[in-house]
């Protein structure tokens, strides 16, 4: 590959794979040192299940930090709706779309509480979250048992944090925020590892494959306590592009 548009291509790929990976390390040990744990998965619950979401801090560096984390926190899922870091004050008409949404604010609007009974609210200077109705993740205090302890590093490291820009993390809150990331992302992917035993194929008159998979089967896998929460994701567009990816994949083997 000695072509130099070659090169610069892939040197341009590298370079944003490489910035990818480090606003992940930033903006998740950012949340970790703004909020607890059981508020961060309260949120994220909430973010999986296309609710329209406002987090509001007055602190912009923390602000965007705290909204960009749920980006990577999610993966293997998309966000697939409107997503801004930061809405400007005159932009407040956007609370009233009919759709989900994940937002920063800087400051509340006075009747914010009034706009949406799908709405998340999150203060982080207060650490504070106020919801609809959101059911508990599946296998809740299993991850809770996993994620606190990476939590308590980053929380520990708060003290330094503060001492240094928020976008500048040392060492120790770099490889504690990698590992969140990991077990969130190894969690997440649990929760479609069955897919396959839920799926049927079937051949089209023109020898092309579908596959389709049976909700209810899939819903009925998860122990009752976790039922509430799988009904409402796999009806989200976060869970059928991914669920459809996955099918997609069965129908060309």
């Amino acid at each position: 590959m000695n072509n130099p548009d070659d090169i610069a291509k892939v040197n341009f790929h590298l370079a944003a794979a490489e910035e990818a990976v480090g606003l992940s390390i930033w903006t998740a040990a950012t949340i970790c040192r703004s909020l607890s744990i059981e508020t961060i998965l309260a949120l994220i619950t909430g973010v999986l299940l296309e609710k329209q979401v406002v987090i509001v801090c007055p602190n912009l560096g923390v602000l965007s930090a705290v909204v960009l984390s749920l980006i990577p926190i999610i993966r293997p899922f998309q966000w697939q709706s409107l997503f801004l870091p930061i809405l400007p004050g005159k932009m407040l008409d956007f609370l009233d779309a009919p759709v989900p949404f994940i937002v920063g604010l800087q400051h509340k609007p006075t009747d914010l509480k009034m706009r949406s009974a799908n709405l998340v609210r999150v203060n982080v200077t207060k650490d504070q979250i106020k919801s609809c109705y959101l059911p508990l993740l599946p296998r809740r205090k299993q991850l809770l048992s996993e994620l606190r302890p990476i939590h308590a590093r980053l929380s520990r490291e708060e003290s330094v944090a503060q001492r240094r820009p928020i976008y500048r993390c040392n060492e120790v809150q770099a490889e504690a925020a990698t590992q969140f990331l990991t077990v969130m992302r190894r969690y997440l992917e649990s929760l479609c590892s069955d897919l396959r035993s839920h799926t049927i194929t079937s051949v089209q008159s023109n020898s092309d494959r579908v596959s389709i998979l049976l909700k209810d089967s899939f819903i009925d896998s998860f122990p009752g306590r976790d039922q509430p929460f799988v009904k409402h994701f796999v009806d989200t567009q976060l869970f059928t592009v991914l669920s459809d990816a996955h099918l997609s994949s069965y129908e060309n083997e």
